[in-house]
């Protein structure tokens, strides 16, 4: 069997793994994306395995959701076995910073996250906070609560000091860059892979079924099998194709991360805040090159703006929120370390924020994006699946419930949705510095953004549903069609 995969972001890598582990001597993998991955969620992710830190108050809700939930904690518990797995494949062919790596053991993984409850932003960290906790006991997954005084290279300036904290033994980190090229290792190793250093221009279709892809050079590749992962471009790349099959628009959610060198405070562990203002917070994550490197390499995470199209650079306001947050919330002495890097990486996010996952109408077509920023913690997961749909064999029904071609999930009322997005625009407003003033300011602000969704949602025909607030501008400026 042929099989094409678009994309050579972690999830087509780690489903390409799957595949050749399992090939025939007669089959074919080949790979095709951009060798210096413009724009790659992948390179730009912190790679936090992180499942429960990244529960909010919604997040357990709704069948889809719960779903969601299971498959980010079963990532977590296979990626100490899938870290092995790619290793032991690439043996002899890893790049110098892995060569070494001892697993748990290693330099560019590990366990341990701190969850910090502060007061930088509002009360909306709090009611996180506190659904955090309850979903840890809920699943009695092991946690400690601690002092907050007592992390290590936690050392945020007083105003900012963090009230309670929690311990989560078992959700970690990973370098991403290492475990891309670890993975690429263990792909040279299989004679059935090939890559090609290209961008895909279309997909064909002949009859019912994909016939080939195009490249932007003309070059036309034919296959059995297509896996479609090419992270945000997606849209685009579908538009252009014109396989009449009617999957939801994705997003390009341009992300902002920061590598900062900081010998004097090295960090061994994630340190996070919860969810917040509609992104993820704020963290500083491990970011070890290799086991003969100094451990003073941290990557501090991250911004989120939902744009129609990509962006190849990070908004100064972005950058500067990250490295003022670092220095006021995590430690104060950041403002001695060094800038390595700035990476921007382009989410996918779709018309409804879940996942587009699975099979198609067309028989030979499957469909991997909108996994927003949990595309590389759940590759070991999603990677199993693809390659089983890919094999015509059976995966947990569950998955259907983000099949490319669905309708977008709409679970949220208007009131709930206009309620959500206030609380996270106040959110937001705090985190960038908002100071109200002694009177009803805070009342008439919040007031103000409700009147203007509630406008918004009737300009759109929003009203047995809400938007999701991430897409509150999509929908503000027309990007989203109903």
């Amino acid at each position: 069997m042929d099989t094409v995969i678009v994309g050579n972001g972690i999830i087509a890598l780690a489903t390409a793994f799957r595949l050749a582990k399992r090939s025939k001597p007669s089959d074919k993998i080949v790979i095709i994306g951009k060798k210096a991955r413009p724009g790659s969620a992948t390179l730009a992710a912190a790679a936090m395995l992180n499942s429960f830190a990244e529960i909010d108050e919604d997040s357990l809700k709704t069948e889809a959701d719960f779903f969601h939930f299971e498959l980010s904690h079963l990532a977590t518990r296979m990626w100490p076995k899938f870290v092995f797995e790619y290793m032991d494949a690439g043996a002899g062919r890893l790049p110098e910073g892995c060569a070494k790596c001892e697993g748990s053991h290693g330099a560019c993984y590990g366990l341990g996250t701190y969850v910090i409850n502060n007061t930088a932003a509002d009360s909306l960290d709090d009611v996180n906070f506190n659904a955090i906790v309850a979903a840890l006991k809920e699943c009695d997954e092991p946690f400690e609560e601690i002092s907050p005084r007592s992390i290590p290279n936690y050392r945020p300036q007083e105003r900012y000091r963090a009230t309670r904290a929690i311990y989560i033994p078992n959700e970690g980190w990973l370098n991403p860059r290492l475990t891309v090229d670890a993975l690429e290792a263990a792909l040279s190793t299989f004679s059935c892979v090939q890559y090609v250093d290209a961008e895909v221009d279309r997909l064909v279709r002949k009859g019912a079924l994909i016939d080939s892809v195009v490249l932007k050079d003309g070059t036309r590749m034919a296959a059995d099998k297509f896996l479609l992962a090419p992270g945000a471009t997606a849209t685009d790349l579908l538009a252009a194709s014109a396989l009449d099959i009617d999957v939801q628009r994705v997003f390009y959610g341009v992300g902002v991360s920061i590598e900062i060198k900081s010998p004097d405070f090295p960090h061994t562990k994630v340190i996070r805040t919860p969810n917040r203002g509609l992104a993820c917070g704020l963290y500083s994550v491990p970011f070890y090159i290799s086991p003969k490197a100094p451990l003073d390499s941290i990557l501090i995470g991250s911004s989120n703006l939902i744009s129609p199209g990509p962006r190849d650079g990070g908004q100064l306001v972005s950058i500067q929120s990250l490295l003022l947050g670092a220095m006021e919330q995590i430690n104060s002495n950041f403002y001695r370390a060094s800038v390595t890097r700035v990476n921007v990486g382009w989410r996918p996010t779709t018309t409804d924020t879940y996942p587009l996952l699975g099979k198609t109408s067309i028989a030979n077509l499957v469909i991997a994006t909108g996994t927003k920023r949990d595309g590389f913690h759940l590759s070991p997961v999603l990677s199993e699946a693809l390659a089983s749909m890919l094999l015509n064999e059976k995966v947990d029904p569950s998955y259907e419930l983000f099949r490319p071609e669905r309708a977008p999930i709409r679970h949220l009322s208007r009131e709930a949705a206009i309620d959500k997005a206030v609380r996270h625009f106040i959110s937001a407003s705090y985190q960038h510095g908002f100071v109200p003033s002694h009177n009803r300011l805070p009342d008439q602000i919040i007031q103000m953004h409700r009147d203007d969704l509630e406008k918004l949602h009737d300009k759109v025909g929003a009203r047995d549903w809400g938007i999701p607030p991430e897409m509150i501008e999509m929908y503000r400026y027309g990007h989203i069609k109903n």
